[in-house]
């Protein structure tokens, strides 16, 4: 027998107790933890599992996993698992007591008729009591979720890790804001913080001085790997609430990148896009109806590009055929107007007797609706859409002749008549650029060559792509990044004649990275991770566990995070500029959450603010095509592998 150390007094208890009730394993060293073997059955069933007390000062750290047996069934026909941490105590006969508390309240409000109120901040708390008795120990958990009764053997020593660890941490994404210029602030922003929204939170110390900070949670993405069919409930009571929580987790962290990918292919083929006109829903209702969105132009754009990925990498012709489909959608919001001065941001099926901003098409077009208010934003998902097509359907035969035909025609109009393509900026030197790639004019590539030259300091700079304090233009950064995506490709496959422009770009994005570096940004990470001067690892780590964060399929959810107690205004309200929070909600976090606590739930993310806190979605399914463009061009550009 090896000579027992000195021990606190706390370890001193455990120690006697090993050496009274398992004198097999009285060798181990008691300082470090020990692990049980567990078997017990409570309200839902047979389980078996693991315990271990670590020490920690004069009581020990308490963990205890289980499995419940396969009759277990929860979400989904899934197996169910749990997880406590708590604190034990021995007593000097090697008796232990336990205390547990087990969180209701975290980020989702409500499910069904099941709601979180305010008393639901306070845990609950679970007490266990165990007893040596013939070489194990024995004992029983009490508490509102009934009662548990099991059996602990076998201990051994524990090894270098524990058998279960919560990964969630929490870091600044800017430094602290200086005095005078929070004060100015906060004078400014008077009328927000008078808000009843907002006043809840004005007395809290996070508050007075902010720092927004970026919550990364990777807890439990190396069992879900493992178990894909199982739930593990984490250190919560378990209800249907507390279900569903834990199943966005595991539909995030279950996959692959590569099977999350092949799953919202199909998803977003199937469901996602309407057959109809080529456009991307909104959202989709457990009856099968697609609705239109109000963005559809952009996100139709950004799916042709997610498609010429796929189809850069892997090579499949189905890619070809949803983005001529798609590509048609979008020449059509250039020519059902009827005035090559305006475009129409969305279409449909026609219902009879559109009411604005639907109006009836005509003509050839009489068996569709669209949608008025072609705006910037929609310009630039159209122009990016149609330079995916010219490059992926017109550049080599593939059958459709009288599909690029019609984008020759129609970007020519753009270039002279379109109302979003006149006057110098982006939107001019995308259509020129596009004009002369598709129409080869050599008078469209001079004028774009002339553009690009008065555009390029600001591509250089990064576009006023800025991120201060918690604030950003969130739809704007990903309006900059479809921008640099457009001119890219155009860089590949038109380049302008004695002009570097490919270093332009690295230059904006790089610049970009510089603001954002410590924001946690999904599609741009993959370009900080790539496509800047320099390759960034912390960008490319970034990229991957955002991309890991989405659950597949993106579950309907009512979630506030407000019901947490921990949870924190922002005291700065967002898109500032607007001075419209008096009228609508800019409201926005302190923190800005794992995705799949909030803002995956949403038809396309990287619009989206990082410190969004609130979506409801129950009721529709959702696509994916914010994840297919960022796995994809991660994919395209080295920053993912098959194997992620």
């Amino acid at each position: 027998m090896k000579k027992m150390m000195k021990l606190p007094a706390a370890e001193v208890s455990l120690a006697a107790m090993l050496l009274a009730a398992f004198p097999g394993v009285a060798g181990a060293n008691p300082s470090g933890s020990m692990v049980w073997s567990v078997h017990g059955t409570d309200s839902r069933g047979a389980y078996t599992g693991q315990v271990e007390l670590t020490p920690a000062g004069e009581t020990y750290r308490f963990t205890r996993t289980i499995d419940y047996d396969a009759s277990v069934l929860v979400e989904d026909n899934r197996l169910l698992s749990w997880v406590w941490q708590g604190t034990a105590v021995p007593e000097p006969n090697g008796t232990i007591n336990i205390s547990v508390a087990l969180k209701k309240a975290d980020f989702i409000r409500s499910r069904g008729s099941l709601f979180r109120s305010s008393a639901d901040t306070q845990p609950t708390l679970i007490a266990g009591k165990f007893v040596p008795n013939g070489g194990v120990m024995q004992g029983q958990f009490s508490g509102p979720d009934g009662r548990a009764t099991e059996t602990w053997a076998l201990p051994i020593q524990g090894g270098t890790e524990p058998i279960f660890r919560e990964n969630r941490r929490e870091t600044p994404t800017h430094n602290l804001i200086p005095a005078k210029t929070r004060d100015l602030l906060f004078s400014t922003y008077a009328s927000y913080h008078a808000l009843p929204e907002v006043q809840p939170f004005i007395n809290r110390p996070e508050f007075r001085n902010p720092i927004h900070t970026a919550i990364s949670d990777t807890t439990d993405f190396d069992f879900y790997q493992q178990n894909s069919n199982r739930l593990r409930v984490v250190n919560k009571v378990i209800d249907p609430i507390s279900l569903q929580e834990t199943m966005v987790r595991a539909d995030a962290y279950k996959w692959t990148l590569a099977g999350k990918a092949d799953f919202y292919q199909q998803a977003t083929a199937e469901k996602g896009i309407d057959t109809y006109t080529g456009m991307v829903f909104e959202f989709v209702d457990n009856q099968g109806k697609g609705y239109p969105s109000h963005d559809a132009a952009l996100w139709t754009g950004a799916y042709t590009a997610s498609q010429y990925l796929w189809y850069r990498v892997i090579g499949d012709p189905v890619a070809l055929e949803n983005i001529a489909r798609s590509a048609d959608g979008l020449l059509k919001l250039l020519e059902i107007t009827g005035d090559p001065r305006v475009f129409a941001r969305t279409l449909r099926k026609a219902k009879g007797n559109p009411v604005a901003p639907w109006m009836a098409g005509q003509g050839g077009f009489a068996g569709l609706e669209w949608e008025q208010g072609g705006n910037n934003d929609m310009f630039k998902g159209i122009m990016l859409g149609l330079a995916v097509a010219q490059a992926s359907l017109c550049d080599q035969p593939t059958g459709n002749d009288a599909l690029c035909v019609r984008i020759r025609n129609d970007i020519t109009q753009v270039v002279y008549r379109l109302n979003e393509a006149q006057g110098s900026g982006y939107n001019r030197l995308a259509a020129l650029w596009l004009a002369a790639y598709s129409t080869r004019n050599t008078l469209a590539l001079s004028e774009a060559r002339k553009e690009w030259n008065r555009q390029s300091s600001s591509l250089a700079s990064g576009n006023n792509t800025l991120y201060v304090n918690g604030t950003a233009d969130w739809s704007g950064t990903h309006l900059s990044i479809v921008q640099y995506l457009m001119f890219n490709l155009l860089s590949e496959r038109f380049p302008l004649p004695g002009i570097d422009t490919k270093t332009v770009l690295r230059k904006g994005v790089e610049n970009v990275y510089r603001q954002f570096s410590r924001v946690p940004m999904g599609l741009w990470s993959v370009a900080f991770a790539a496509m800047g001067t320099v390759p960034h690892a912390d960008a490319k780590k970034d990229a991957l566990w955002r991309l890991r964060e989405i659950p597949a399929p993106k579950t309907q959810v009512h979630i506030d995070h407000r019901i947490r107690p921990d949870y924190v205004m922002s005291p700065f309200p967002s898109a500032p500029w607007k001075f419209d929070w008096t009228r609508t909600d800019r409201t926005q976090s302190l923190r800005a959450y794992p995705l799949f606590e909030v803002s995956a739930y949403n038809v396309y993310d990287w619009k989206q603010s990082v410190l969004d806190y609130k979506a409801n979605t129950v009721g529709g399914q959702l696509p994916g095509v914010d994840f297919l463009l960022a796995y994809w061009l991660g994919r395209t550009v080295g920053v993912f592998s098959s194997l992620d």
